[in-house]
């Protein structure tokens, strides 16, 4: 095996590990975060945020945290330690991300009216569970997206006035922040969802490029992967590991 080639193996691993790196890190970090909002759900319990909210976005933090951890390990210890099947397993389990992720995105366009739809049919059981003490997330969810977004109901806030609460006022997220009371008259005027597909309209770019960037990143690793593990083999071939 000529000196090229190997100066190439060589570098192709440290560029693996190196990117698996903060792929590990990033996944310790963001595991962490989920398990200490999963064992201090009473201590948080002063934010303006329900326990329910709370504990979904725990382990929804857990979950991508375990996932990013384990892909970034196995990418480090594969490279680090030059393990064939942990390489093959690096490769598998980002190929399987990336197919699942492609077929995710197919799937939301093919059916994106019914995707509208849900959203919509989601954001009204919300509204109608708005005042259930035991839907804390629906209030939670409704009051960030009202208060961030700056609009009022799904469509518009006259919506609110079919719920027995709101036929006078609608909730105070539909206001800006300090107004001591909300009224329809000083109201956001436009609905949650026009006001979401006008967003995700106006930044369509950034996020193609956002998910373009990800996928470059996900075929790097599964690239760099590819050749470090046919590296490894063709170098056994000639030059047989001995320990």
């Amino acid at each position: 095996m000529n000196s090229l080639t190997v100066c190439c193996g060589e570098f192709i691993r440290i560029i693996l590990f190196v990117l698996n790196f903060i792929f590990w890190a990033a996944g310790g970090a963001i595991l962490g975060v989920g398990i200490y909002v999963k064992v201090s759900l009473d201590d948080l319990s002063k934010l303006d945020v329900s326990h329910d909210t709370l504990y979904m976005a725990s382990i929804f933090l857990i979950s991508l945290g375990c996932l990013v951890f384990v892909v970034g390990l196995l990418g480090c210890c594969g490279s680090l330690t030059q393990s064939k099947w942990m390489l093959l397993s690096y490769f598998l389990l980002v190929t399987l991300i990336f197919l699942g992720e492609i077929a995710l995105a197919i799937t939301v366009y093919v059916k994106k009216d019914d995707v509208s739809q849900s959203i919509k049919d989601q954001f009204t059981d919300c509204m109608d569970k708005y005042d259930d003490a035991d839907e804390g997330i629906c209030t939670d969810t409704i009051d960030s997206l009202q208060s961030v977004l700056k609009c009022c109901g799904e469509s518009s806030p006259s919506e609110w006035r079919n719920h027995t609460n709101y036929t006078e006022n609608p909730p105070k997220s539909c206001c800006k922040e300090g107004e001591q009371s909300c009224s329809y008259d000083a109201a956001y005027q436009d609905g949650c969802f026009s006001t979401i597909t006008t967003m995700i309209n106006t930044n369509a770019k950034y996020i193609g490029l956002g998910a373009l960037g990800v996928a470059v990143v996900e075929l790097l690793g599964m690239s760099l992967a590819c050749y470090l593990r046919t590296y490894i083999m063709k170098r056994e071939e000639y030059e047989p590991y001995t320990v």
